[in-house]
């Protein structure tokens, strides 16, 4: 009788609090509560982890619950976990998620990670306490068919990075926008390098079957240190897997850093990789495509090819002309700190969520966020 007497208390608290209180209080980025569910497999320099980073500096209060590290909160229906929500949802328990909701009473829960949701009916149920769901899908094309298509009712707000997906999106019921790609500076910033990593060209990245001729290009012309899972069986020397502080270190050792475009399923688009390592202070050398010159301004800030005989071809050039590459690394440096970051993204993002108590609603900074069409 008491343990139901509590939770009554905790649902009018988190009511009071989202649905009557927050109709006339918008609360500062100190006072506004957030649930962040995410996982972080790669490491610290993980993707999901380095947004979770970028959301801390803008000074809310918030809960991280690490799914990898509480895999008994976690339903895959039989799934292997590994697979992080590639092949279907992975559905965040009641019995063990609820309790610490209703304990911190959260104005925004984020999941963020391989394909995390609550069940529609415990995502109804939240709703109905005001609590505001918001999930971001960092995998599309290849996660949208077995997962996030069936996950996106689920939330009030949904973000993807790929355009063509987000009007896919408003058709399942969220609220759907454009996410600009950024980075964490407090964690990509220069690093002294190391003699074991100095190379010519470093290429960070997993075997994909549009990377192996052009990687043993690289290795063929240049002095490379290839880093990423499976290149052995490709006759492709591995130097290993690198992560956290080691990666920047790297990438303050090579003279260039190749990154490909495309995803495994050949989707073409900015990675966060090239932000990443910008903002570390590496020269980057990647695919020239029209969503490119949307970030960055080509040959200016960053180095495009058109294919592997373009991209030997500049690689050349520009070992050969050091200053000109300096100044392009420099260049491509500041217009990501200064621009392109997740501590100036997240404000804008928290309106979109909370619009509904009469958050103020700007949606056109996401077209300021980018560089003008020519």
């Amino acid at each position: 009788m008491m343990a139901r007497m509590k939770r009554y208390i905790h649902y009018f608290r988190i009511i009071f609090q989202n649905r009557i209180l927050g109709k006339f209080i918008h609360p500062k980025p100190s006072a506004l509560r957030i649930f962040y569910a995410g996982g972080y497999w790669r490491g610290p320099n993980d993707m999901v982890a380095q947004m979770l980073g970028g959301l801390k500096a803008t000074g809310v209060n918030l809960i991280d619950f690490n799914s990898d590290l509480n895999l008994d909160a976690l339903d895959t229906e039989g799934r292997p976990f590994l697979e992080r929500g590639v092949t279907g949802p992975v559905w965040l328990k009641r019995e063990r998620l609820f309790p610490l909701i209703l304990k911190f009473r959260p104005h925004i829960i984020i999941c963020n990670a391989g394909g995390l949701s609550f069940r529609p009916e415990d995502a109804a149920f939240l709703r109905k306490l005001g609590i505001k769901l918001l999930t971001f899908v960092l995998s599309d094309p290849e996660v949208y068919e077995p997962t996030t298509r069936k996950t996106a009712q689920n939330f009030d707000v949904l973000y993807s990075f790929v355009p063509e997906y987000v009007e896919k999106y408003r058709q399942h019921g969220p609220q759907a926008y454009l996410l600009p790609m950024a980075t964490n500076q407090a964690f990509f910033h220069p690093a002294p390098g190391r003699k074991e990593y100095e190379c010519e060209v470093l290429h960070l990245g997993a075997v994909h079957a549009d990377r192996i001729e052009p990687v043993k290009a690289l290795v063929e012309n240049f002095d490379t240190h290839v880093r990423g899972e499976n290149w052995e069986n490709y006759g492709v020397r591995n130097h290993g897997l690198l992560f956290g502080e080691d990666v920047l270190s790297a990438l303050n050792s090579a003279k260039i850093a190749v990154i490909f475009s495309r995803t495994i399923s050949g989707f073409q688009g900015v990675k966060v990789g090239l932000l990443d390592f910008l903002a570390a202070g590496g020269l980057v050398v990647t695919e020239d495509f029209p969503l490119l010159h949307r970030y960055f301004e080509v040959g200016r800030e960053i180095i495009a090819f058109s294919d592997t005989q373009d991209m030997i071809g500049k690689i050349k050039y520009y070992l050969d002309h050091p200053e000109e590459a300096e100044a392009i690394r420099k260049a491509g440096r500041e217009r990501v700190i200064n621009n392109l970051t997740w501590d100036k993204v997240f404000p804008r993002v928290l309106p979109t969520v909370m619009q509904i108590n009469g958050w103020p609603l700007d949606t056109d900074w996401i077209n300021s966020y980018f560089l003008p069409e020519k």
